[in-house]
């Protein structure tokens, strides 16, 4: 009981659930893996429509997954690049340590510039404004890119389920006669 506790009340615990792509991450994988199972527990619908809503929305939720991680990594580990736009930065500029972090050529040496800097108010600012962008870019990407992306790869792969699946149903009618 301790041992989860300690996770728990962990600093890296705490850092996971304030990430907006953990919590991505986290809704994602639920809803890849729970809604087919609520759908293939439901007992109003047919076998068959079970099957193939339960396999489509696993698709679509797993590609989803995929496509939002591959687009959303480069954004997160370049997102120091766009604090400089930030107007609340300005009035740090007069810090050299600071300057130099803004101004940091790539990700490895704003983050040893920034394990550097005293300033807590700074710190959280830069912080915040980094998931600030996070969470308009993961916006931007669930609702507008991902599902164009996902519905080219899964309506294919579904409509290639549905000749398998019905080429099974002709040889069991075949069988049959």
């Amino acid at each position: 009981m301790s041992l989860t506790i300690d996770f728990l009340t962990s600093v890296k615990a705490a850092d996971f659930v304030q990430n907006s792509s953990a919590q991505v991450l986290s809704e994602g994988c639920l809803k890849a893996v729970g809604r087919p199972i609520f759908t293939l527990a439901d007992k109003t619908a047919n076998k068959e429509e079970k099957r193939y809503s339960a396999t489509k929305e696993f698709l679509y939720q797993s590609m989803s997954m995929l496509a939002y991680f591959l687009m959303i990594s480069p954004v997160k580990k370049n997102s120091y690049k766009l604090l400089k736009k930030f107007p609340q930065f300005d009035k740090y500029l007069d810090d050299n340590n600071i300057k130099n972090v803004l101004n940091a050529k790539n990700s490895a040496e704003y983050k040893n510039l920034l394990a550097n800097i005293n300033n807590k108010e700074f710190l959280t600012k830069a912080k915040g404004a980094q998931e600030l962008i996070s969470i308009i870019t993961s916006a931007l990407i669930l609702t507008v890119v991902t599902p164009q992306i996902v519905n080219r790869i899964v309506h294919p792969i579904m409509d290639k389920f549905n000749q398998i699946n019905s080429k099974h149903n002709e040889n069991k009618l075949d069988k049959i006669v």
